[in-house]
């Protein structure tokens, strides 16, 4: 008969090391947690149940003609009006809005954990747990790895592009840890040349990323040589694979393109009138219409005339102008524009600025490792080519925020290397706190961002006359002369005849003198049965001298001429002057069309 006692039985499984243990509390927290977290971040975007305009009319009809005819939507030059890889990832997912949103999520989770590991095989587990957590805790890329866009596998590919690449750069020796590096070459080769054929914003760096780290390995030695050779050759093979597709496009169509919209992405963010930005921003509609008589702006003959007239316009526009608008641009891509940011303290600005920081510490953190220098060279190229073309936060995001998130976890990785850990640490938060603080001066204290007639070819075609305004809320008139508020509103009404105006139409207040603080102004358009329309202009940093202008394609609905309003919102108290009132209009593709479209 036993003599050991019935519990000791219970013990008698495998004890966990403390390593083992250590292991498991970093996978729950650095790794399962944010999945959780993530997949319940993106409930709210999931469950929208409005389809985004380009997928509405574009993506997914596409999808829907492939999964009809593959071979006859490849011949068809309407395969151009967007990159491929979205139109067959959503033809994947059956065209159904549903599915491709589920197919978003477990794509999404999916490049969580590549992430994750590629920071780990660069950096260690605190790389790995940094980039988890800064890959959800941002809205950013919970927003694009959801909505019905082609975001979501682009930044797939992406994340696995770069954790192939990671693994085949790894120098481990052995003959079975180089067979592994070979399937990761062509995986991440094959990975590369998918996003680029999804989102072509990599075209120009799968030639320069060839040369560059063909130059490297030769100045390199030892087994960071060949790590050198196989991160070239990684982009070879999406070169040649990218370079297929291209010759194949230029034999069906005579043009090497993976789609069109070149044309029109140069146009807009040529523009110095608005800056460069989506047009919508300023309450106008896309003027290429003007440029393209019929043609649509992502037709063959549209981009073409669109390339040239935006050639025209930055041959035209002075190089101070172009200068002065590309740092600006520059800085909403890194950091992102007060003309959609909204003002919570950690918003979508703080997060970049936290990114940044990081990521700068990053790149001297990871500089001897080569994935480093992808990281670092694949970020300053993305902020590069997307200077010049039209501004929109989603473009930047899906371009950047996978690669900030990879320097910013060996920035975190760098700091918890150091000696004076807390040091180290407490200087990144103060450094990090100060460059949220200064995000959210600018925010609310930057001149605000409206069309500059000033730096474009501006058309008057209605003028306020006199007799047609009615000012309230004034102690006086404030056309005639220098008058303060009596509250906190005060209204302009505009009545006339009938109004010139359209999408393209800009309303005009010149300020001629300001002494106090606006917060907003409501500009509004009602019609005598009441039906009324209204856009909200941030006023902000408003400063003397500076033009109120608004695009009034907001305001636009048919039916007899009503009133439109300027309704400001300043504290009492602020005085306030105003020139002649108008509309304008100040499309440059208007303006440049003749000289581009005539040019041999």
């Amino acid at each position: 008969m036993s003599t050991t006692p019935a519990h000791a039985h219970l013990h008698t499984g495998h004890t966990l090391a403390p390593s083992e243990r250590a292991t498991l509390h970093w996978m729950l927290w650095g790794l399962i947690v944010p999945l959780i977290f993530y997949a319940a971040r993106t409930v709210e975007v999931l469950t929208r149940v409005e389809i985004p305009f380009d997928s509405l009319h574009t993506y997914l009809p596409l999808a829907r003609q492939l999964l009809e005819d593959a071979s006859d939507l490849f011949g068809d030059p309407a395969i151009l009006k967007v990159a491929p890889g979205a139109i067959v990832y959503m033809a994947l997912s059956g065209a159904d809005p549903v599915a491709v949103k589920a197919a978003n999520l477990a794509i999404s989770l999916v490049a969580l954990v590549l992430t994750f590991d590629a920071a780990r095989k660069i950096g260690g587990r605190v790389a790995a747990t940094a980039a988890a957590w800064l890959f959800v805790l941002p809205h950013m890329l919970v927003e694009a790895g959801a909505v019905l866009m082609g975001e979501a596998p682009f930044v797939f590919l992406v994340a696995l592009w770069l954790w192939a690449t990671a693994y085949a750069a790894d120098t481990a020796p052995g003959k079975s840890a180089a067979r592994w590096r070979i399937g990761a070459v062509a995986l991440a080769g094959l990975a590369l040349a998918a996003a680029t054929l999804t989102r072509a914003t990599y075209m120009y760096w799968l030639p320069f990323a060839v040369v560059a780290f063909f130059i490297a390995s030769r100045r390199l030695q030892g087994p960071q040589r060949g790590a050198a050779v196989r991160i070239a050759m990684v982009h070879l093979v999406a070169l040649a694979l990218v370079g297929a597709y291209m010759a194949r496009q230029n034999e069906e169509f005579g043009r090497p393109m993976i789609a069109t919209g070149t044309g029109a992405a140069l146009y807009f963010g040529s523009n110095p009138v608005l800056s460069g930005y989506e047009p919508p921003y300023f309450g106008l509609v896309h003027d290429e219409s003007t440029v393209t008589d019929g043609h649509g702006h992502l037709s063959i003959e549209g981009d073409r005339r669109l390339m040239a007239v935006a050639k025209t316009m930055l041959r035209e526009t002075p190089l101070p102008v172009l200068a002065q608008m590309y740092v600006q641009k520059l800085g909403a891509v890194l950091f992102f524009s007060r003309a959609h940011l909204d003002r919570h303290v950690m918003n979508d600005r703080s997060w970049r600025v936290v990114l940044v920081i990081l990521a700068c510490l990053g790149v001297w953190g990871a500089r001897r490792h080569l994935m480093g220098w992808v990281l670092t060279g694949a970020a300053a190229y993305q902020c590069a080519v997307h200077v010049p073309v039209l501004y929109n936060p989603r473009y930047s995001i899906s371009a950047l925020d996978i690669l900030f998130v990879l320097l910013a976890a060996q920035g975190v990785a760098l700091l918890w290397r150091q000696p004076r850990r807390s040091v180290a640490l407490s200087g990144a938060l103060a450094t990090i706190v100060a460059g949220v603080a200064l995000g959210a001066y600018h925010l609310r204290n930057s001149t605000p961002l409206m069309p500059d007639l000033s730096l474009g070819h501006p058309k008057l075609i209605q003028t306020a006359e006199p007799d047609t305004i009615q000012t309230h809320g004034w102690t006086g008139d404030p056309f005639s002369g220098e008058v303060s508020m009596e509250g906190e509103k005060a209204l302009i009404e505009w009545r006339a005849k009938a109004f010139e105006m359209d999408g393209i139409s800009i309303l005009r207040l010149p300020l001629e003198h300001l002494q106090g603080q606006c917060q907003r102004l409501w500009v509004g358009y009602t019609r005598p049965d009441g039906a009324a329309r209204a856009s909200l202009v941030r006023l902000d940093g408003l400063k003397a001298g500076q033009e109120i202008t608004w695009g009034t394609m907001p305001l636009v609905m048919p039916g007899p001429p009503g009133r439109l309003t300027m309704e400001f919102h300043c504290k009492p108290g602020t005085r306030m002057q105003f020139g002649e009132l108008g509309l304008y209009e100040a499309s440059e593709g208007r303006f440049y069309r003749e000289k581009a479209l005539s040019a041999p």
